[in-house]
């Protein structure tokens, strides 16, 4: 899966996190969907080696270091 595949399957666009070309790491946050008083986003970072999705962390507390 490349970078532009995973952000048209999670439907969130992906950012440059880190990482030297060929081995980058982006980064995909949104809602949670969970309801209740406090807003929580849920985040993912996708690691990519030569183009193709090579693992993803999730993790539910990422706040967002990019304004949308």
């Amino acid at each position: 899966m490349t970078p532009d595949q995973a952000a048209a399957a999670l439907g969130e666009p992906l950012v440059y996190h880190s990482g030297r070309r060929g081995s980058e790491i982006y980064l995909a946050s949104g809602p949670a969907g969970i309801p209740g008083f406090y807003p929580t986003d849920a985040g993912i970072a996708l690691q990519f080696r030569n183009g193709r999705l090579t693992g993803w962390k999730k993790d539910w507390q990422l706040r967002r270091p990019w304004p949308f």
